[in-house]
């Protein structure tokens, strides 16, 4: 596995978008922590077993670009809301989240900066309008009554992961944004003094991913992996600058559509 990530600057947040059927980890045993082992066996599937396994995995490998570490030497730490940092990284040094929904795996890496990010499966069983009511402000709960079917689905899950990633961005629980921040919309925000940039991350259409950055202006790069006659490869595969937004922008920039 090559190490090229550590091109890495203060400035600049990497994105990483992958589908799980395409990545395996030859030796996941001598990877994973005692406790990501013990977590992958109280699963009730072998599949979703897997998937957290192959995760975790990724998630280290990917890690290991950015430190002088093997993967199976980093160590997590948790806060008491479980917001996941790596033991002797200091606030200057790399942040990093992950979020993984069904096969499909989304990080955000960046330095010196706290980092949210969130992907959610598309799918039409959730009870969006009772969860909307229950942690979304009134102006985002009435605009989803609005739109009925898969679209209605699609749209909350727009929203929610925008919280998410800003919530495991900021370290707090669900309840932690109260129901007075509008989401419905990509941003720059202020909550809690701090200044986050909220934006989608361009996926493919059975998901719907954002991130959160803290701070203004950043240069963002999406990071992919292929496997070149066995050898597993992190590239880069476009750049985009993101300036600050309006808290009523109705911008929806792709981010990560240009070329390096």
């Amino acid at each position: 596995m090559n190490r090229n990530g550590s091109d890495l600057q203060p400035g600049e947040i990497h994105l990483y978008f992958v589908d799980l059927r395409n990545y395996r980890c030859e030796y996941p045993v001598t990877i994973l922590s005692p406790d990501e082992r013990e977590r992958a066996r109280r699963y009730h599937s072998t599949n979703a077993s897997l998937q957290y396994i192959h995760a975790r995995c990724l998630l280290r490998e990917v890690l290991s670009l950015y430190l002088d570490h093997n993967p199976g030497d980093i160590i997590f730490e948790y806060s008491t809301k479980g917001k996941p940092h790596i033991r002797g990284e200091s606030l200057d040094g790399v942040q990093f989240n992950i979020s993984h929904s069904g096969d499909a795996v989304a990080i955000v890496v960046s330095r010196g900066r706290r980092v949210g990010i969130d992907v959610e499966k598309i799918r039409d069983d959730i009870p969006d309008l009772e969860l909307a009511k229950r942690f979304f402000s009134y102006a985002e709960a009435a605009a989803i009554s609005r739109v009925h079917g898969l679209k209605r689905a699609e749209f909350f899950l727009k929203i929610w992961t925008r919280k998410e990633a800003l919530l495991k961005a900021t370290g707090e629980g669900i309840g932690g944004l109260g129901n007075s921040i509008n989401l419905i919309n990509q941003c720059s925000i202020s909550h809690n003094g701090i200044l986050w940039q909220v934006h989608d991350f361009a996926v493919p259409s059975e998901y719907t991913s954002a991130f959160v950055v803290e701070g203004g202006e950043c240069f963002i790069k999406k990071r992919e992996v292929s496997f070149l006659g066995g050898l597993k490869v992190f590239y880069s595969v476009g750049r985009d600058f993101i300036n600050n937004l309006s808290h009523d922008s109705s911008k929806h920039t792709r981010i990560l559509h240009s070329p390096q």
